[in-house]
């Protein structure tokens, strides 16, 4: 099975020239607006839904289709295709932890033992420089909750509705982000993995 991701690139247009909508995430740095298109969800539906999710924004049309990523899991690791908690051992009936994790996560995986995989999930303080570990899990996941490809999606959205140059409004696991608007010229600091979405479609957001 392959889980699919949408990322939106969302600009407007001023006297200055164009601009793109990043948000600041409280511990995950400069990010683009993305996330995970839902069973039964195409993509068309997926990028509004996240954009205006993760942004507040409600007035956005799709632009254009600015193509994908075939695969972007790296070797040893693979992602999450349900909700579903991490067990403690290689059985449904060991103890779980506490975190409910969601479809669409990604974990580094080791070994097979049964119908489980060996996995590890962490999350920093900050990114970038982070200066500690906020949560660490290393457990067991059923291998049937585990997918192998993850396939992303690059949409140009344009934005239709007047709003400051920054904002906040709540997001999922009780994070505050901060949408803002940044000029594409020069071009915008994003924190790793993500620079490397803006760097595949920048020229093409230019023209």
């Amino acid at each position: 099975m392959t889980i699919h991701k949408v990322t939106a690139f969302i600009t407007r247009e001023r006297p200055e020239g164009r601009q793109i909508l990043l948000f600041q995430h409280p511990q995950a740095g400069v990010q683009i607006p993305a996330g995970t298109v839902d069973e039964g969800e195409d993509w068309e539906t997926a990028v509004l839904r996240e954009a205006t999710e993760e942004t507040g924004l409600t007035q956005l049309t799709i632009h254009r289709y600015l193509g994908q990523i075939e695969n972007e899991l790296a070797a040893g690791e693979a992602i999450l295709n349900q909700d579903s908690h991490i067990f403690s051992q290689p059985d449904a009936n060991s103890l779980p932890f506490a975190p409910l994790m969601s479809r669409g996560m990604t974990f580094e995986v080791g070994e097979q033992r049964g119908n489980f995989h060996h996995i590890r999930y962490t999350e920093y303080d900050q990114l970038p420089n982070p200066t500690k570990i906020t949560l660490y899990i290393d457990g067991w996941l059923p291998s049937e909750r585990l997918s192998w490809r993850k396939t992303r999606h690059y949409v140009h959205l344009h934005c239709h509705e007047e709003t400051p140059g920054r904002w906040t409004l709540p997001s999922d696991r009780n994070h505050l982000f901060a949408p803002f608007w940044a000029n594409l010229q020069p071009k915008p600091t994003i924190v790793s993995p993500q620079n490397r979405w803006l760097d595949d479609v920048y020229e093409i957001l230019l023209d």
